[in-house]
């Protein structure tokens, strides 16, 4: 699967989950943070996620990027590239 996600004017933390859960089609019990997106994308199999616009947001988001970073590295199926 190859999802691309737009991060650009994205205003608060709470938006980026819903737009990446939604991309990604997470489960119900996605918990909207940091520990539950890392769960999520280590599950994922054979996935190319690609960030578009990541610089742009609204809010300082380190987290969320070390977040796929670390995945992809735990998670051969999963391949992060930014834009």
């Amino acid at each position: 699967m190859n999802v691309t996600i737009s991060c650009g004017g994205i205003a608060d933390k709470e938006t980026l989950h819903a737009r990446i859960a939604a991309a990604l089609d997470f489960p119900d019990w996605y918990g909207h943070n940091l520990d539950a997106l890392m769960d999520c994308l280590t599950d994922l199999d054979e996935t190319a996620v690609t960030l578009t616009g990541w610089r742009e947001l609204g809010f300082p988001a380190d987290g969320f990027w070390q977040v796929f970073r670390q995945a992809a590295t735990e998670n051969p199926d999963l391949t992060v590239i930014f834009e």
